[in-house]
């Protein structure tokens, strides 16, 4: 389903250090450091999307987000996974919201989602999560409307312009219009980062053409959860580059190069021109 390795490219012998293309420097032609197969990929816009995104005052509420961009691998299932899923889940053989298990297209898809959850969810095991726990999003406007809801729409609300920066921050790195789109719905009990909060969303945006996986996750707790103690930074850590100073600037100028008919979405807004 998906080739290895994100953005790589062939080049020949490299010319002199003062002209070396991106490839040469381990980068793709956006700019981004090419990642190993099954690796978070290192994306500046994500990342200060993440930090801006990692505590939301929301009142009572507090609100934590975060994106993170995976490069996909060949690899399939162990045939103990293939074997475990056999006798825990066995209608996804034939039929599951990935597809069936039977084929590799779906083994292929299960296993990196599995690998993008583990290096989210790094005190959790994610490798008992099944094809059942996902649900496939077929209407991408829903998902947009719901992310803003939740999540982006709270920070525009403060820095003006942030949620066309987000979608446009989106957009730069995965095609969403070409994007099959699945939700994380574990059964209530099963999971606990989606147990211990008032709400959560998980979506993970497959660009099988780049060969990579968007996640944007979202949870809310009450604020007295989080004074209390209860709430953990462990349920949802930072990314690689989190703890590294991203830009600091107000977001208030955030979006204030958007040019009209770019990106600029909203609650109200007509998103149909992303999915042209």
């Amino acid at each position: 389903m998906f080739s290895g390795g994100c953005g790589s490219s062939s080049s020949s012998m490299p010319p002199q250090p003062s002209t070396l293309p991106p490839a040469a420097m381990g980068l793709n032609m956006q700019g981004e450091r090419i990642a190993p197969a099954g690796s978070l990929v290192d994306h500046p816009g994500l990342t200060q999307l993440s930090a801006m995104l990692k505590a939301i005052d929301a009142g009572d509420r507090i609100v934590k987000g975060r994106l993170e961009l995976f490069c996909c691998s060949r690899r399939s299932l162990t045939t103990k996974a293939q074997q475990d899923l056999a006798r825990r889940a066995p209608e996804t053989i034939t039929d599951s919201p990935l597809g069936p298990l039977s084929t590799d297209a779906a083994q292929n898809l299960l296993a990196n989602l599995r690998s993008l959850m583990s290096l989210v969810f790094v005190d959790y095991d994610c490798s008992t999560i099944t094809p059942n726990d996902f649900e496939r999003c077929h209407d991408k406007h829903a998902v947009v409307a719901a992310i803003n809801h939740s999540l982006a729409a709270v920070v525009d609300r403060v820095h003006s312009g942030f949620l066309g920066e987000f979608w446009q921050t989106v957009q730069e790195a995965i095609d969403v219009a070409n994007c099959d789109i699945y939700a994380f719905r574990p059964t209530t009990g099963s999971f606990e980062p989606t147990d211990n909060s008032l709400m959560s969303l998980h979506y993970f945006f497959i660009d099988p053409l780049r060969g990579r996986i968007l996640w944007i996750g979202c949870v809310t707790k009450s604020r007295g959860a989080v004074q209390g103690g209860v709430d953990s930074d462990s349920d949802v850590v930072l990314s690689q580059n989190g703890s590294n100073s991203s830009r600091q600037g107000s977001g208030s100028d955030m979006g204030s190069s958007l040019q009209e008919g770019e990106f600029a979405f909203s609650e109200q807004s007509d998103n149909d021109g992303m999915f042209d």
